[in-house]
């Protein structure tokens, strides 16, 4: 289909994972999008960051055992286990996930992980990447209990920061609402800003002899980071809100990044879901679009993820604002 958005071949579950001595996942470009915890006067909750690959549940455990009670363990996972050591009960609106870590006994163990979508799959292996609030297990050894939290709702809360050290001794109150008069966004303050700022990303296309298109600057990344995207199609590709030729508005598109000019293959794919709609002969993507992790490569191409996300939610946060 020529377009300057085409769709892409690979789904988000199409995701080449190196693996390597057991269940090692490719680490994922993106990082969690949250401030690191400052050194001294800190007053929001720390939020660990966890690999299976790096201590495997040894380190996990420990981190349990020294977290004061009273206060939540949210942490920001990344793991996942081979298809033999992992047990999924879905439904309609939650997955119970059960994880089997091998190797020696500090080490080995069970996860349970509750969450309302299936990890990603691919190559023989689960993944998950997110926050997570753990429950400490019945005994030492026993089964450790994962619950997946909204990455949207952790990342705009002002609660928490990332960092290793503990919790503070007062925890501050979630920061004040910015009461939002109007129905649009307020722009950032120059200095002394709070608020999230949310930057815009209008790349220029220029079209590839297959009939692709390309941009030319990458789009703001991090895992949970809001970014404000407009991307026109000057071509008929937008045959999924065509009335003469039905389809689904939801599906995925991508547009490329090249490593370098001229050059096939290699470099970013990035793909976008939702927020389309008909513009002229093609479609118009814009809107608000959450950006979220992609490990490995597909067919030379990394790939990076930004899904729609609702106006209404960023506007009720009251805690971002619009980039200058």
């Amino acid at each position: 289909m020529p377009s300057m958005i085409r769709q892409s071949s690979a789904a988000l579950g199409l995701l080449l994972l190196l693996a390597c001595q057991g269940a090692v996942v490719a680490q994922s470009e993106v990082d969690p999008f949250l401030p690191r915890c400052k050194s001294l006067r800190e007053t929001r909750i720390p939020i660990p960051t966890w690999d299976n690959n790096y201590g495997k549940l040894a380190s996990l455990r420990r981190l349990i055992s020294t977290w004061p009670s009273g206060v939540a363990l949210v942490i920001y996972g990344s793991f996942g286990a081979a298809d033999d050591d992992v047990r999924i009960e879905g439904q309609d609106t939650a997955y119970s996930v059960k994880m089997t870590f091998q190797g020696n006994r500090p080490e080995a163990g069970e996860v349970k992980v509750s969450a309302s979508k299936s990890p990603q799959f691919t190559m023989g292996y689960w993944t998950y990447w997110g926050f997570f609030e753990v429950a400490p297990p019945a005994a030492p050894n026993g089964e450790i209990a994962f619950r997946q939290l909204d990455t949207f709702d952790v990342v705009s809360s002002g609660r928490y920061c990332l960092g290793d050290g503990p919790p503070p001794a007062s925890l501050r109150a979630p920061p004040a609402a910015q009461n939002t008069q109007s129905g649009s966004l307020p722009a950032c303050r120059r200095l002394h800003e709070s608020r999230i700022p949310i930057a815009t990303w209008k790349p220029r296309l220029t079209q590839r002899p297959t009939g692709m298109f390309e941009v030319h600057a990458p789009p703001p990344s991090g895992n949970g980071r809001i970014v404000y995207i407009s991307i026109a199609d000057p071509t008929q590709s937008c045959g999924g809100l065509d009335p003469k030729w039905p389809g689904d508005p939801e599906e995925l598109y991508s547009v490329l990044l090249p490593d370098g000019p001229g050059r096939d293959s290699g470099g970013v794919s990035i793909n976008l879901r939702g927020n389309r709609t008909p513009a002229g002969k093609g479609c118009r993507f814009e809107g608000f679009y959450m950006n979220e992790p992609v490990a490995g490569i597909h067919q030379g191409w990394t790939e990076s993820y930004f899904g729609a996300i609702e106006r209404e939610r960023i506007m009720a946060s009251d805690h971002y604002c619009l980039a200058r």
